[in-house]
């Protein structure tokens, strides 16, 4: 019995990539992938960002891939569209996988703010255009710390970064912008953000649950005392 498989293409003028449906080969080829990722980043001076798509992008769609594979290093610099319609390819012939139905269209909304600015809201849905963006912009707050400004720091790299990756097909406004207004407007926008991507605020909501268990603590040792 043939394996099914469907063609993606990964650029004008690129030769065709065959995305199939995981067979009895492809645990032991992403395995080899893995272990080459494994060796060639126990060097330094690896960008950050290209490890993140390496372990958790290149490794799943190139081992269900054949014909015009791209090496990691020109995956990576391929435009994000591409990288999607890829991902979207070993999904939709791999839902196990994946770990999900697969999803044609993406859930969206329009966030409208009292200025009459808007900002689209996707949900991401582990497209790389999406949580390569997240991942981006959480290691830009953690290598541009706002060191005297904690209040700052936090909303930089645990709240923003959320709520502007998955603005696709638009400009948001920066960090320090949006900071400076009204907390109903900020709202707005982090609370459809956390409709459409409620895990990517798991652990965030973890860490605010257990700063409340050692609030309660602290305060029922003072009344004790």
């Amino acid at each position: 019995m043939d394996l099914k498989k469907k063609e993606v293409f990964l650029g004008k003028g690129k030769p065709v990539t065959l995305v199939s449906e995981s067979g009895w080969d492809y645990t032991f080829r992403f395995s080899e992938i893995e272990k080459t990722f494994q060796k060639m980043f126990e060097q330094e001076g690896y960008d950050k960002l290209f490890k993140f798509f390496c372990e958790n992008y290149y490794s799943l769609m190139a081992a269900c891939s054949s014909g015009y594979v791209p090496e990691p290093e020109e995956a990576f610099s391929l435009p994000r569209l591409y990288l999607d319609n890829w991902y979207l390819t070993v999904w939709e012939m791999n839902e196990e996988i994946i770990g999900k139905p697969y999803l044609k269209s993406l859930e969206h909304e329009e966030v409208v703010f009292r200025d009459r600015s808007s900002v689209f809201v996707w949900a991401a849905n582990g497209m790389p255009s999406f949580i390569l963006r997240l991942a981006e912009l959480e290691f830009y707050a953690e290598e541009h710390p706002f060191e005297d400004d904690p209040k700052g720091q936090v909303f930089q790299s645990s709240f923003y970064p959320k709520m502007a990756a998955c603005c696709n097909g638009s400009d948001p406004p920066e960090a320090a912008e949006v900071r400076s207004w009204p907390r109903s407007e900020i709202y707005k926008w982090m609370e459809a953000s956390r409709r459409l991507n409620p895990d990517w605020y798991i652990t965030v909501e973890k860490k605010a649950e257990e700063a409340e268990v050692k609030k309660q603590k602290k305060t029922k040792k003072r009344s004790r005392g």
